[in-house]
């Protein structure tokens, strides 16, 4: 296995706020990397609800895969990625492209055990983390928007991640703002618990 410490091509860091950035990272092709168990563990868990409408996430529940909530979104913009997981038999494998992310239920799923991802076709992701050694102590909620929508309540920020506006953010949206998206294009939303 051909491991890289950070097998990137391109890594663009967009900060939102003193906890959070946007980062959009195109992965080296042929590369494999293995994320270990718990290196996530700077993100803040959130109170386990298991995914019934994300089927990536569901259907590897489903097949064994033991998942934690976290605050966190990961999209897959570009290219593909082999995951591959640990269940109960051995490994289980899917492969992420375009529009396959791991939000639902206001956090990002991210598996219990370590995984790995062989990247191939120009694979980028765009995730929101927490930056590092940063919390204000606010506890934030995300959601992925692949649809126009009008917001119900106020909002941190919506950043495009994909369509004409990729990579622009829109602060302190008040109920009645329009997320602006039309087939292909990839929104998230975040608000506060």
């Amino acid at each position: 296995m051909d491991q890289h410490i950070n097998p990137t091509v391109r890594e663009d860091v967009l900060p939102i706020n003193d906890d959070l950035e946007v980062r959009y990272s195109l992965f080296l092709n042929d590369t494999v990397y293995v994320r270990p168990q718990g290196s996530w563990r700077l993100w803040t868990p959130q109170p386990f609800v298991p995914p019934t409408a994300n089927r990536m996430i569901g259907d590897m529940q489903d097949a064994g895969v033991v998942w934690d909530l976290y605050e966190h979104v990961s999209i897959a913009l570009a290219g593909e990625a082999d995951y591959v997981f640990t269940g109960p038999d051995g490994e289980i494998s899917q492969t992420w492209r375009v529009g396959c992310h791991n939000v639902e239920n206001g956090g990002g799923y991210l598996p219990r055990d370590s995984f790995t991802r062989h990247f191939r076709n120009d694979f980028e992701l765009c995730c929101v983390i927490r930056r590092f050694g940063r919390s204000s102590g606010a506890n934030y909620r995300f959601e992925v928007a692949t649809e126009a929508a009008v917001l119900s309540e106020a909002a941190i920020f919506v950043h495009y991640a994909a369509g004409p506006r990729q990579r622009q953010t829109d602060f302190n949206a008040v109920p009645g703002y329009a997320v602006d998206l039309t087939a292909g294009d990839i929104a998230i939303i975040c608000t506060t618990r």
